[in-house]
């Protein structure tokens, strides 16, 4: 199966804070742009270790992945 479909996890399923970046990747990639990890951090703030965590949750969960650029959106079922 191809990557970009496989299953993603809940969103329900994510703390305040990996929600808060996921949607800051979402507002980022709808513009066509990817959220690099210093623009993530001056727009969500908090610890870079938390940032990172949540980050790497976002990616083994399929909400987000990461790209050359930065990161982006996975697979959704929204338009834009």
């Amino acid at each position: 199966m191809d990557e970009r479909f496989e299953r993603r996890g809940d969103v329900q399923e994510l703390s305040d804070f990996e929600l808060r970046v996921y949607e800051t990747v979402a507002e980022i990639d709808k513009e066509g742009g990817a959220a690099d990890f210093a623009t993530l951090g001056r727009l969500v703030g908090g610890p870079e270790e938390d940032l990172w965590a949540a980050l790497g949750h976002l990616v083994s969960v399929n909400h987000v992945h990461s790209t050359d650029k930065g990161y982006v959106l996975g697979p959704h079922d929204w338009a834009p």
